[in-house]
C-alpha cells in the first residue's frame, strides 16, 4: 500500500494545484536558475579568456590559468567580464592580470540537492491506513481508512477484493472508510457498494463501505489519529477556519504525544493540503512559529531540490550562451564600436561552437566586417 505523501510523485495532478507546492518549486527553480548562471558563466567566460590569453601572448601561462580558475570557482563573473575587456590592450600575462582580487570559492550545490532520485513509477490513487480497534465485550475489528486522491472507476471491486485478502489473512472483512480528499476525485465508480455474483447472475456477497467527503465533513471529525488529522485542511469551512484548525491539530498531537517523525510527516503533509484551499500568504501566517520545521523537513527539501536541479541544470546552456555573447560583444565594441547589425546577428547566435570561432578571432579581426565574414 502506498502511503507517500509526497508531491515529488504527483503524477495526477493532485499536488501541481497546491499553492504550498508550488511555492516550494518556484524556490528551488529560481535558487537553481541563478546558481546554475552564475556557474555555467563564470566557467565559460575563464575557458574562453584562458584560449584567448594563449593565443595572444604566445603561450599558456600555469599561474594565470590557475588565477583564472579560482576565479570560475569563485564565479566571480563581474571580474571575468572586466578582464575580458583588458585583455583587448594587454601585453602579457602579468600585466593583465595585474591586481586581480580573487575571492573565497562559491558554496557549492545544497545539502538538500545531494543523492536525490526520482521516482519513475506512478503513484497510487490513495493513501491506506489500516487499524486494529477495541469492540466491546474485548473484540476487536480491523478498519481500513482509504484517502483518495484521483478517481478510481472501478473502486468498488478494488475495496472488495481487498478486503477478501485482508479477511482471509485476518479472519474477518475490515471496515472501511473511504475519504475523497477533493472534488476531482468523486465519480460514478465508487458507490459504496459491490454485488459479488455467481455464473448466473444470482448476488452471492453484498460488501459495503463508508463515504466521506473532506469538503464536507467538519475539521473536528478528521482529529481523532494522524492518518486522518492530515486532511483536516481540506475540510468544509477550512480557509476561514485555518490558524483555528493548526491550533487544534497542535493540540491534538501535543496531547497524544506522538512520535517526531510522525508530528513531522503530518506538518508537511498538512502545508501541501493548505495550498488546496488558501493561497500561500494564507498557510504562512495560519502556522506562525510551525513553519521554519516545515522548511527543514525532507518531503520540503526533497521538493525544492528537484526544482533546484531542474533548473541548474536548463540554466547551464543559456550560462555558457551568455557568457561567449558578452564576452565577444565587450571585445568586439572596445576594438571597433558599437555596430547595431553586428549586435543582433551575434545576439540570435545560439550554438558554442559558434561563439567559439568568434572568440578566436575577436582580438585578431580587423573591424566588425571581418570578424562577422567567417561566423
Amino acid at each position: 500500500m502506498s502511503t507517500s505523501t509526497s508531491p515529488a510523485d504527483d503524477d495526477d495532478g493532485f499536488w501541481s494545484r497546491s499553492s504550498t507546492c508550488q511555492a516550494v518549486e518556484a524556490e528551488g527553480r529560481e535558487l537553481g536558475r541563478a546558481y546554475g548562471l552564475a556557474e555555467s558563466t563564470s566557467r565559460t567566460l575563464a575557458a574562453l579568456l584562458s584560449r584567448q590569453a594563449r593565443e595572444k601572448f604566445g603561450g599558456a601561462d600555469p599561474a594565470g590559468r590557475a588565477t583564472l580558475n579560482r576565479l570560475a570557482q569563485a564565479q566571480a563573473t563581474a571580474t571575468l567580464a572586466e578582464l575580458g575587456e583588458r585583455l583587448v590592450g594587454a601585453t602579457g600575462w602579468d600585466e593583465w592580470l595585474a591586481g586581480v582580487d580573487i575571492p573565497p570559492p562559491a558554496p557549492g550545490l545544497p545539502d538538500y540537492t545531494r543523492d536525490l532520485e526520482i521516482n519513475l513509477e506512478p503513484s497510487e490513487p490513495s493513501i491506506d491506513t489500516y487499524a486494529r480497534v477495541g469492540l466491546r465485550a474485548g473484540e476487536s475489528a480491523i478498519v481500513h481508512i482509504r484517502l483518495q486522491k484521483r478517481y478510481q472507476p472501478d473502486l468498488d471491486r478494488h475495496l472488495y477484493e481487498n478486503s477478501r485478502k485482508v479477511e482471509q489473512k485476518h479472519g474477518s472483512m475490515p471496515m472501511v472508510c473511504v475519504m475523497l480528499m477533493w472534488p476531482p476525485a468523486e465519480g460514478p465508480g465508487m458507490t459504496g457498494r459491490y454485488e459479488e455474483r455467481d455464473a448466473t447472475g444470482n448476488v452471492t456477497h453484498v460488501f459495503t463501505y463508508m463515504i466521506q467527503k473532506a469538503w464536507e465533513v467538519p475539521a473536528e471529525e478528521v482529529m481523532q489519529g494522524p492518518s486522518t488529522m492530515m486532511m483536516a485542511p481540506l475540510t468544509r469551512g477550512a480557509r476561514e477556519r485555518m490558524p483555528e484548525i493548526v491550533r487544534m491539530m497542535s493540540d491534538r498531537l501535543k496531547q497524544r504525544q506522538s512520535r517526531a517523525e510522525i508530528v513531522e510527516k503530518l506538518w508537511t503533509t498538512a502545508y501541501w493540503h493548505m495550498g488546496l484551499v488558501c493561497d500561500v500568504d494564507e498557510a504562512h501566517r495560519a502556522l506562525g512559529d510551525l513553519l521554519p520545521g516545515i522548511q527543514l523537513s525532507p518531503d520540503y527539501l526533497t521538493i525544492k531540490g528537484h526544482s533546484f536541479l531542474e533548473a541548474y541544470s536548463a540554466a547551464q546552456h543559456e550560462g555558457r550562451l551568455r557568457a561567449a555573447r558578452d564576452l565577444i560583444l565587450r571585445q568586439a565594441a572596445a576594438r571597433f564600436g558599437h555596430d547595431h547589425n553586428a549586435w543582433a546577428a551575434i545576439a540570435s547566435i545560439d550554438e558554442p561552437s559558434e561563439f567559439e570561432a568568434l572568440a578566436d578571432r575577436v582580438l585578431t579581426a580587423d573591424d566588425w566586417t571581418s570578424l562577422m565574414a567567417r561566423s
